[in-house]
């Protein structure tokens, strides 16, 4: 289930819920959800709640990251990083690997933050070794930063800690990338468009896209994990 639209239709097929149903239970009209299961849209204002009613994992659900079952995902979060700083005093388990934190380096899901992601302070965190050999994932490609703003709500919350594996910076359509966009840290979604152009995407529907030349931003990553505390 590589894309958004394989992943709605398991997940509808799955719940048992016809596309009127599911519609009835987040309050839209049901042409939204046929445009969802379609293929004609990628998102939705009501995400949230879609992954909430077919009992989802949200990040499974919009990215394909972790597995469907909500409750698997929460289990596995515990293993897969902490927001706790790493004490070098404190031995690292056997599947635990170090990762630089740029804890004071905000990467923005706003207007941006004039900084360069060079400014490290030597934090660290924790990941599971074996989650990121699942992914695919290089432990010296792999940062976390911390996440401000509120354009990439709900599935990003404003002081969520993410992580990027710098190694992938190739553009796939409707993924999560970290970039440098004029000398400003930005998380997006981002697309690719005909004449070497992008579409720069939050999920927040009160951020209007962005249509710019690939020329002007830098791809530092793709994102892969998060963390946040609810409000």
């Amino acid at each position: 289930m590589t894309t958004f639209t394989d992943r709605i239709n398991w997940a509808l097929q799955a719940s048992g819920l016809s596309q009127h149903q599911l519609a009835e239970k987040v309050k839209i009209s049901q042409p939204a959800i046929q445009k969802l299961v379609s293929g004609k849209s990628s998102t939705s204002r009501k995400i949230v709640e879609i992954a909430t009613a077919l009992n989802v994992d949200l990040l499974w659900l919009t990215q394909g990251v972790g597995k469907p079952d909500v409750g698997k995902n929460q289990a596995n979060a515990k293993i897969l990083g902490t927001i706790d700083d790493w004490d070098s005093k404190t031995p690292l388990d056997n599947d635990e690997v170090e990762v630089p934190f740029y804890k004071d380096v905000r990467l923005s899901a706003g207007d941006g933050f004039a900084d360069d992601i060079e400014d490290y302070n030597g934090y660290k965190l924790r990941l599971s070794r074996s989650t990121m050999r699942r992914y695919g994932i290089d432990k010296d490609c792999a940062v976390c930063l911390t996440v401000y703003g509120d354009s990439m709500e709900p599935v990003f919350q404003d002081g969520a800690t993410v992580a990027i594996d710098q190694a992938d910076t190739s553009i796939r359509d409707g993924k999560i990338y970290a970039i440098n966009h004029d000398g400003l840290l930005r998380i997006k979604i981002l697309e690719k468009l005909p004449g070497n152009q992008i579409k720069i995407r939050s999920y927040n529907p009160g951020y209007e896209d962005e249509i710019i030349s690939q020329d002007e931003i830098t791809i530092l990553g793709r994102v892969w994990w998060q963390s946040s505390i609810l409000n």
